[in-house]
């Protein structure tokens, strides 16, 4: 599935192309290594201390999976946000699509339900555009 390796943009950050937004999946690790990270920092007493944490790969890769779910789950309540604002738009359309299919609910409706109803609306808006002889 080609859709799965997109990437949603964040939010607050507008329409920005996914491809120019940095992966936030760090470099694949071979199984059973870790990444270390240091930072230094200085302290009041002019005396300066160093730190290294090591993070084990499951850890970046249940990060990376969080994200892009996360990022998946924003990109679909925009999308959502996007169709109800259509449909008030297009609301003469969508009351005979009501009629004809059933209203869709949000979470109430099966998935059966809404690949119908979409199919329909489709085959009406291809009828209309003069796609369909």
């Amino acid at each position: 599935n080609s859709q799965s390796n997109t990437q949603a943009p964040s939010p607050g950050m507008g329409n920005s192309k996914a491809a120019s937004m940095p992966s936030p999946v760090s470099p694949k690790l071979s199984p059973g290594s870790a990444a270390s990270y240091s930072s230094s920092a200085s302290g009041g007493g002019g005396g300066s201390g160093s730190s290294s944490v090591t993070i084990p790969q499951r850890i970046h890769q249940m990060a990376a999976s969080y994200v892009q779910v996360t990022s998946n789950f924003l990109y679909a309540t925009e999308v959502w946000d996007q169709a109800e604002q259509l449909a008030k738009e297009q609301k003469e359309f969508f009351v005979e699509l009501d009629k004809v299919m059933g209203p869709l609910i949000f979470n109430t409706s099966s998935m059966t339900e809404l690949v119908r109803f979409t199919r329909q609306g489709l085959h009406w808006l291809r009828l209309d555009a003069k796609l369909i002889p």
